[in-house]
This record gives structure tokens, sequence and C-alpha cells, in this order.
């Protein structure tokens, strides 16, 4: 089954402990300034590091239903845990087909 994916760069600063960007085991929101929590999977990427930048790639799990557009090439957006904001990142490229 292919999926859609955006390739990003991010900080993950604000948890205790780091997520795994491999596997779709890490499940955050972004956010493009004040809009909607767009909900992404994390697949492939290193182990993130605190305050360090990583480069990981995401599925956007909702579509259809969702719509990621704000998530351009370029855009910067907050991540999200719940209602806590615990990193940062910008959209390197996407979305794209896998």
């Amino acid at each position: 089954m292919s999926r859609r994916l955006i390739e990003v760069e991010l900080t993950i600063d604000g948890r205790a402990t780091m997520p795994v960007l491999t596997g779709g085991i890490y499940r955050p929101h972004l956010r493009v300034e004040d809009g909607e929590y767009l909900g992404v999977s994390f697949v492939d990427g290193p182990q993130a590091r605190p305050a360090l930048l990583a480069r990981a790639l995401a599925a956007l799990v909702y579509e259809p239903g969702v719509d990621y557009s704000a998530l351009a090439v370029g855009t910067h957006f907050e991540v999200f845990e719940g209602p806590k904001v615990v990193g940062s990142g910008r959209v390197l490229r996407g979305p794209f087909t896998a």
C-alpha cells in the first residue's frame, strides 16, 4: 500500500525522553502557525537527540480525510504531543508517494 510522505528537519526539545523516528511509533501532531493539528507518523529517521536537528520522513496518516496542504515545502511548524509543544521544524520535500 502506498502512502504520502513529507521529508522534514526538526528539533525535539520539550520531552524527558527522545522519540524514535522510525517504524511509525512516534505519532505527534504538526501545526503551522495557528492552523489545524495535522497527525503524522514518523517512519524513517535517526534517534532524536535533545535540541539537535534531525532529518526524517513522516507519513500523512489521515489523508485523504485531512487537508495537509499547509505543510508545503519551506513551511515552518511546531510539533505537539497533546496540548504541549515539544519541538519545531521545517518541511524540506513533499508530499510524495512511497
